[in-house]
């Protein structure tokens, strides 16, 4: 007999063979579409065999997210806006400001003394909805940190040319809009989109790839770059549960990238990712054009598990090959003993009569998340 912690342990490994057939699914999907970019756009950078695909130019930023070296300050959860391909909660309360890794000063200090970050964001919710906190932060961490590189978020419709001189005073790097949010050439958040490139390093457009909006995305283009956007993100589509999102129309696919989350995604999205790379290369636009893929994502989280494994290790756990962490158990009945790996020969020794069991997890991706059990090995037998 299994003793029921135990057996819930091996039930969730069971359960992760369905999320690593998905898995497999969109891997070879993207292999798919690797070729044909490879064959179409000669001159884009292919990193990571896809988890960093992008034309001319990437922001820092965006490296930084790629590699998991980033955290995100959530200014505020509200927003002025209700968008249709929005990934935030609909049900319940919304939390309050929060953080991947912690959600004081005081606390953030102590967690980057572990972890290396290169990028923050500042996001929300809508984060020009509270100028103050959002420049606060600012301030906080350019003086704590002043080497990193800082971006913001936003849908563009609550951005001043004051905020923006602020910001860029403080030393703010780059202000990333949602221009999706307010049908992607609104002559107000266009006007915005040109004081912030006039006045930080960096403008940047940043929206999903929504296939049924492609002539509008691809009309786009001339009046972003007119505005003196550097960089375009798109994002591939992806129908989050309980939120807007996810009433959503158009194709769709079950997917999952092994966190055990599941969610559906749209098949054709990387089809308009592809189409505004052409037209980019084809009108020598200067636009760095980055496909924020699920591809690009899976590498995003394994670098954030990487960034995460010393924060949320146990005493009792190890760390194996950065994303995952390991302990043993020994039991017999319904009694169960935890133990660190490194105390194997001593529990054998110990207790000779009970089964012992390797068992990994993945590291959290975030505090106060318990990961997900994918491993179970026998390494000791009852005699």
């Amino acid at each position: 007999m299994v003793p029921e912690v135990l057996q819930r342990i091996l039930d969730e490994v069971a359960g992760q063979s369905a999320r690593q057939e998905l898995l497999s699914e969109l891997e070879a999907e993207w292999a798919s579409h690797l070729a044909e970019v490879r064959q179409k756009l000669p001159g884009a950078h292919i990193e990571d065999e896809g988890g960093c695909l992008y034309l001319n130019d990437l922001s820092p930023g965006c490296r930084a997210c790629k590699d998991g070296e980033w955290d995100c300050i959530f200014v505020t959860m509200e927003c002025n806006l209700d968008c249709r391909f929005c990934w935030s909660p609909t049900a319940g309360d919304c939390p309050p400001r929060a953080q991947v890794l912690a959600d004081e000063q005081k606390r953030v200090a102590e967690d980057y003394r572990q972890t290396h970050i290169s990028g923050v964001s500042f996001s929300g919710g809508e984060a020009f909805m509270d100028v103050e906190e959002l420049c606060g932060w600012v301030a906080w961490f350019k003086s704590s940190y002043p080497g990193e590189y800082y971006w913001v978020y936003t849908n563009g419709v609550l951005v001043t040319e004051e905020s923006l001189a602020r910001l860029a005073e403080l030393g703010l790097d780059e202000i990333r809009f949602n221009a999706a949010a307010t049908g992607y050439d609104d002559p107000a958040v266009l006007g915005s989109i040109a004081a912030a490139a006039r006045l930080l390093p960096a403008a940047t457009v940043e929206i999903p790839a929504i296939p049924e909006d492609s002539e509008r995305v691809l009309s786009a283009l001339e009046k972003w770059c007119a505005a003196g956007v550097r960089y375009l993100n798109l994002h591939e589509l992806v129908y989050e549960p309980g939120s807007n999102s996810a009433t959503m129309a158009g194709a769709r696919r079950g997917g999952s990238l092994g966190d055990g989350h599941p969610f559906e995604y749209n098949p054709e999205s990387r089809r308009l990712t592809l189409a505004v790379m052409e037209k980019v290369q084809e009108r020598g636009l200067p636009l760095g054009v980055n496909d924020c893929s699920l591809r690009s994502k899976l590498r995003q989280i394994r670098g954030r598990r990487r960034q995460m494994a010393p924060l949320v290790k146990s005493p009792l756990e190890r760390v194996v090959d950065g994303d995952r962490l390991e302990r043993c158990c020994a039991y017999r009945g319904d009694e169960v003993l935890f133990f660190h790996p490194d105390q194997l020969k001593e529990m054998r020794e110990r207790y000779p009569d009970r089964r012992i069991l390797s068992l990994l997890r993945t590291v959290p991706l975030a505090r106060g998340e318990p990961g997900h059990w994918v491993g179970c090995a026998q390494i000791g037998v009852k005699p």
